[in-house]
């Protein structure tokens, strides 16, 4: 299929006018200008819409949006837990299907075409047939009280993605967080990440609460941990990072939403395992937190990207990436129209080691694009990044949706 547009954004600085892309099955195949189409090819004419690579979110909880507007923002973390535990058993498989569904919709909506979802009840899965995005599912494991076996879990859910071969679907990896995961779990997630191919990600230095627990101070999160819980781990350590560094729980190249609790004895870690940090500003304020420390990452040169979290806990109900940066800028006054757009194409797409498929519109890449009606005379990209505008049309894997206007 060939599309015709008014502009095509390859890449940042790359930008065709008017834009041509050709698509063939679920990837790129030409991109340019001035193509023209085939003998009996299929043309799909675009007239006043920008056809611009699709946003990637690194850290959302597709299945808690039910929870949306049912808790009280708080600035303690433990008494958040305390809000939502009890509200677990009412999200069956059903629900979360259908929070599924919807959220994935409204993140399309709003210029997102692929996801990393925490998924923490497998159940989910099965009665599920299909998303507006592509979904990188991840495999969420704890084992405060029981033991957990990945293994026999990601074979479960292996055997179901097979049965879904057209679905633009993919499997990740996560140990919920260093106080419900030990470290064997860990070692043992990031064995089979590294043996598998998938992304690792986890929960990481999300709050006070979690980083004086394992410092071994006294934590309110005690608590809400089992009474007969036996971890020697939770002591001798500096930061959560640390905890990660003398237990051998990271991995190459781990995807770690949150690192509120950040100290620059912290960044030699991060460069070892060549880390990616996720920051959701939304979630971030929801629950007052101090200034997340971007500038010292940046410094540092360690990449962030940005993700959603859930409407459980961030006023961001339809998950649009967008609202992420505009509050992530308001915070960082110099992050540039380029960095914002990077952290939501590019480096995302390098730290799901997709560098070649995601993050641009070149040839070979995934058709994964979304169409945008800007005004003429605006810089596209600038004028993406701050639209509360929906998509027009959106692309994944090949599939193409044309939106109703609302």
């Amino acid at each position: 299929m060939l599309i015709l547009a008014d502009a095509v954004i390859e890449s940042l600085g790359i930008i065709h006018r008017p834009g041509c892309l050709r698509i063939n099955g679920d990837a790129i195949s030409e991109v340019g200008s001035s193509l023209s189409p085939h003998p009996g090819e299929e043309v799909l004419r675009l007239p006043g819409l920008t056809i611009a690579p699709g946003f990637i979110n690194l850290h959302a909880h597709l299945e808690l949006s039910s929870l949306a507007n049912t808790l009280s923002p708080t600035n303690t973390f433990t008494d958040w837990l305390r809000q939502i535990i009890p509200l677990l058993p009412g999200l069956t498989p059903e629900v979360r299907r259908r929070s599924i569904i919807q959220s994935s919709q409204n993140a399309l909506l709003s210029g997102t075409t692929s996801l990393l979802s925490i998924t923490s009840d497998v159940s989910t899965l099965s009665g599920l047939t299909s998303t507006a995005t592509r979904v990188w599912w991840a495999l969420e494991f704890m084992d405060i009280h029981a033991p957990a076996d990945p293994a026999e879990g990601l074979d479960r859910v292996t055997a179901w993605l097979a049965r879904h071969p057209t679905s633009a679907w993919h499997l990740a990896l996560s140990p919920h967080a260093p106080y419900t995961a030990s470290p064997s779990l860990f070692q043992e997630l990031g064995r089979l990440a590294n043996l598998h191919h998938l992304p690792f990600t986890t929960h990481l230095a999300e709050s006070t609460d979690e980083t004086q627990l394992l410092c071994g101070k006294k934590s309110p999160l005690q608590d809400l941990l089992p009474a007969d819980l036996k971890r020697d781990d939770f002591s001798g350590n500096r930061s959560s990072l640390d905890w990660c560094r003398r237990h051998q729980a990271l991995p190459p190249r781990p995807i770690l939403a949150h690192l509120n609790e950040l100290s620059e004895s912290d960044l030699p870690y991060l460069h070892e395992t060549h880390a990616t940090v996720v920051h959701c500003p939304s979630s971030h304020r929801w629950f007052q937190r101090n200034s997340f420390q971007a500038d010292l990452l940046r410094a540092h040169k360690i990449p962030i990207c940005l993700g959603t979290d859930s409407p459980a806990s961030s006023l961001n109900l339809k998950l649009d990436l967008r609202q992420e940066i505009r509050l992530f800028q308001e915070t960082l006054p110099s992050l540039t129209s380029e960095e914002a757009w990077t952290s939501l194409t590019t480096t995302p797409a390098r730290a799901l080691q997709l560098e070649d498929k995601l993050g641009t519109l070149q040839v070979g890449h995934w058709a994964d694009w979304i169409g945008w009606k800007i005004p003429a005379h605006q810089d596209p990209v600038s004028w993406i990044l701050q639209s509360h505008d929906p998509a027009q049309v959106s692309c994944v894997a090949g599939r193409i949706t044309q939106h109703d206007p609302i």
